[in-house]
């Protein structure tokens, strides 16, 4: 399955910008509208695999992800919400979605095997009652990241969700690196 491109919300702002920084700037970091907050009730597993879901993380990506972790925290802190924690499953899920991106070459809230992020937590044993997933394409430092989700009302408001208690990054390299952030509550 091709990744998707960058549509609906994104679409208008990335064009714009392309249109202004055009031969001015090195490529920008890439990123999907967020995808939106959901209630899971169905637990049913998917029967499907992703094409893609190993990779060996980048030497770089225990700091990094602890460091994106910690400014999401201090974020969430600031406008008195609570901190989150770090959940190895939600990690693990993470992880894989990177991984398949990466190997995709691009960026998609849809897996390369059709699955959401509801499939892959359900596939990955979380049980959840809310998720949402921030995907980003090309950012080299958790700062640029961060910056790009915190002006981005949609992600923003991922990394702000009042009912999320858990968190899990991943990183992978591809041509650009390629992040992803699962927030969740579990049941």
């Amino acid at each position: 399955m091709p990744m998707q491109k960058p549509s609906r919300t994104g679409l208008p702002l990335l064009a714009g910008l392309a249109l202004a920084l055009a031969g001015v700037m090195a490529p920008a970091p890439q990123v999907l509208a967020a995808n939106v907050v959901f209630e899971q009730q169905s637990a049913a597993p998917s029967d499907n695999r992703p094409a893609v879901g190993r990779c060996a993380a980048p030497s770089r990506a225990r700091g990094q992800i602890a460091q994106l972790v910690k400014l999401i925290n201090a974020e969430r802190r600031a406008r008195g919400l609570p901190a989150l924690r770090p959940s190895a499953k939600l990690e693990r899920v993470a992880h894989a979605h990177a991984c398949d991106n990466a190997a995709q070459g691009g960026y998609s809230h849809v897996g390369s095997d059709g699955s959401d992020l509801g499939q892959r937590l359900r596939r990955g044993g979380y049980k959840l009652r809310m998720a949402a997933e921030n995907t980003g394409w090309g950012f080299d430092t958790p700062e640029k990241a961060m910056n790009f989700w915190m002006h981005s009302p949609h992600h923003r408001d991922n990394i702000l969700a009042a009912g999320a208690t858990e968190i899990g990054v991943g990183l992978a390299d591809g041509a650009r690196p390629a992040w992803v952030i699962n927030f969740a509550r579990p049941r």
